[in-house]
């Protein structure tokens, strides 16, 4: 028996692949696998896009993942090779250049790929185009593409067309479509089973559209907190129904997710994409204006469904509290239990929450964040979800919605485990008095 059909660690996969690859000593540990960073910073990110495969992300491969992790980073070993010849390019120039923000690996791993996928391996020019792609990421590009945005915004007629074009936008088909209770019973039955014929159902569906776009109808709010009960205030939109997003950022009228300004979405994707994939600025609003016109203000019907899964499952992520109400879905109850059990809840459950707090002076603002576990995990869950939309990304079935559902409930677990530490120990001389 090989063995090779039982699951094998990740990172045994990977460092079998890397171990194939000459000439990447500069990204490599001294076992000979890839250093902690060229996962994170390349592999993962760049050559796997983890974001849209995230089964090969998961810490145990089927052989089916296992061969395909090994058949990408195979297939991209010219390019591995390229970007360890760029790297050192990129730290002679980065000293050059006085550059100290961010780690040298964090900030020059994906640029020397980059650099790779643009040219190949370094030529006579390296160290000029090295220090030309140092200035770009160090601030020169994304503030041009600020400037140039600001520009056109400030363009008092376009900005009365883009205006126009928005509103118009908005109410068409807002007022048509099923109700949230239709799109609920879709999602809650995939939030039962996880299964992939559910979850191509909902895919194939207009649920996540038509759940996002009833919000903009008078009542919105009550519509969808009926559909889904024990709904509280997730930070979607202010009033009963979505208001019409304003164009600048200084016309925000608060943080609220769905009604965020179209510049400010735009700014978003200037972060995301690398300079040669933004297109005109003009491009760019034009894109967002379609993005903020769709339900849940995410154009690609399947990313909106991702998100009304989000505000489906959202009741039961209540950590502070204990466990979820018995009748959400089975996934709801897993992920509630997964972040209540976390050492951290139960400190804070009892140190600065209870009803008798150990501390005479629980902190009030934190207490606040770990009650709006929901709210934060759909703020997060959106931003991800705009990412995709911008890049194009997609989950492929559905065990990659539930990483990524997974994911970013875990992400804003370790967010508020971080603060309640920090919360714990400016309180420890209150504790251990009382102890």
């Amino acid at each position: 028996m090989t063995g090779t059909s039982k699951p094998r660690l990740r990172s045994t996969v990977l460092a079998a692949a890397w171990a194939r690859i000459s000439g990447v000593e500069v990204l490599s540990s001294g076992d000979g696998g890839p250093l902690t960073r060229t996962v994170k910073k390349i592999i993962d990110p760049l050559v796997v896009r983890t974001s849209t495969r995230p089964r090969l992300g998961r810490p145990l491969l089927e052989p089916a993942d296992a061969a395909e992790l090994t058949r990408l980073l195979l297939a991209d070993a010219a390019r591995l090779r390229a970007t360890a010849a760029w790297f050192p390019h990129l730290k002679r120039q980065r000293r050059a250049l006085r550059i100290t923000a961010g780690d040298v690996q964090d900030v020059c791993f994906p640029l020397a790929y980059e650099l790779a996928t643009s040219f190949g391996m370094p030529g006579p020019d390296a160290p000029e185009a090295a220090a030309s792609a140092l200035r770009e990421l160090h601030g020169e590009a994304a503030e041009a593409g600020v400037a140039r945005l600001a520009a056109y915004l400030n363009d008092p007629r376009v900005t009365a067309d883009l205006t126009a074009e928005l509103d118009r936008r908005w109410h068409a088909g807002a007022d048509t479509g099923p109700e949230p209770a239709a799109a609920v019973a879709l999602l809650g039955a995939f939030a039962e089973d996880l299964a992939d014929a559910t979850w191509r159902a909902l895919a194939e569906s207009e649920a996540g559209h038509a759940f996002g776009l009833a919000l903009r109808r008078p009542g919105g709010t009550g519509a969808l907190a009926e559909a889904v009960p024990g709904l509280g205030d997730l930070g979607l939109q202010r009033g009963d129904r979505t208001a019409v997003p304003p164009l600048r950022r200084h016309d925000e009228t608060g943080p609220e997710l769905l009604e965020r300004s179209v510049e400010r979405r735009v700014r978003a994707t200037l972060r995301r994409l690398p300079a040669d994939e933004r297109g005109s600025v003009a491009g760019l609003v034009g894109d967002e204006l379609a993005r903020v016109a769709a339900g849940f203000g995410l154009g690609l019907p399947v990313l909106a469904t991702c998100f009304a899964l989000g505000v489906v499952l959202a009741p039961a992520l209540r950590p502070l509290e204990g466990s979820a109400p018995g009748n959400a879905p089975g996934f709801a109850r897993q992920l509630n239990a997964r972040v209540a059990r976390e050492g951290y809840v139960l400190h804070a459950r009892r140190a600065l929450a209870g009803t008798t707090p150990l501390t005479p002076r629980p902190d009030a603002e934190l207490v606040r964040e770990l009650r709006e576990f929901a709210r934060q995990f759909l703020g997060r869950l959106w931003i991800r979800l705009h990412g995709f939309d911008v890049r194009g990304d997609l989950p492929s079935d559905a065990a990659d919605v539930r990483d990524l559902v997974t994911g970013v409930v875990r992400s804003t677990s370790l967010d508020l485990r971080t603060k309640v530490r920090r919360a714990l120990v400016a309180r420890l001389p209150d504790l251990e008095a009382v102890s």
